[in-house]
């Protein structure tokens, strides 16, 4: 009887172990399927923020909470422009931390290297946070809590080191630049959980202010080839259309940095 009794005891453990192995099986499985519906759902449905951009009320809880938080801008930065330096403007105005970061592919050749586009972003927002780069509706704030960096690797995981809250991206309309700023967001949705065993962060997309959204790298790169002719004697001497309107696309504290890089790219 007592062997019987032994048995029906080590019988029930067993199955009492079992069945809190299914159990977890289950909890694991459904934990699972949740993550990757909210992982669908952020890249079927993703978070635009379109101009004019709000800010929270100044005295709000949230507007406290988000002052207090880290997040990543990233892009190329290629070159620099008003664009940029407007939606950086309002991020250091709404975060209490914002780092720009320009990503590095080793095994990609550059025309203008990673870190001259980091130096130029930097001068304009030097320039920006002492008057200089005073935009065209004459607002100078500052962006004292703004820093560039050059990002070797994955940004989602240096963002990681940086304690970041979230991720944003420039674009000027999700019309335009959808497609393919899906592709990276699916990257930055998916490689931290594949690739760091961590759940990653949101990304929203910053639509821009419509007054640049025709700005063209294309186009700067060949008003910058057309200035620098000018200035060496290959060209016109006098100031021309296309100083006005290179001033029109890239403050006037940087112009000179991104002729000078950007003037014999092809």
């Amino acid at each position: 009887m007592a062997f019987q009794a032994l048995v029906v005891k080590s019988g029930t453990k067993m199955s009492i172990a079992i069945m809190m192995f299914y159990y977890a099986i289950a909890a694991t499985s459904a934990i699972s399927i949740i993550a990757i519906c909210i992982l669908v759902y952020r890249v079927a449905f993703p978070t635009i923020l379109s101009f004019p951009w709000s800010l929270p009320s100044e005295n709000s809880r949230k507007r406290k909470e988000e002052r207090k938080m880290t997040v990543v801008f990233a892009g190329s930065f290629n070159p620099p422009h008003w664009g940029h330096l407007v939606m950086i403007r309002y991020l250091a105005d709404r975060y209490g931390r914002v780092i720009c970061c320009i990503g590095v592919n080793p095994d990609k050749k550059y025309d203008v290297t990673p870190q001259t586009r980091a130096r130029i972003l930097r001068n304009m927002l030097v320039g920006s946070g002492s008057g200089v780069g005073v935009g065209k509706d004459g607002t100078t704030t500052s962006c004292d809590n703004v820093r560039v960096e050059v990002v070797t690797g994955y940004i989602w995981r240096y963002a990681r080191t940086q304690n970041a809250s979230l991720f944003f991206r420039g674009i000027r309309t999700w019309a335009a630049d959808g497609p393919e700023e899906r592709k990276l967001q699916l990257l930055n949705s998916w490689g931290p959980l594949l690739l760091g065993r961590i759940w990653p962060m949101r990304t929203i997309f910053l639509e821009g202010d419509p007054k640049y959204r025709d700005v063209s790298s294309t186009r700067t790169r060949m008003i910058c080839g057309n200035v620098r002719r000018r200035r060496e004697g290959r060209g016109n001497s006098a100031k021309n259309d296309d100083d006005d309107e290179l001033s029109q696309l890239v403050p006037l504290c940087v112009l000179d940095d991104i002729v000078d890089a950007y003037g014999t790219v092809a």
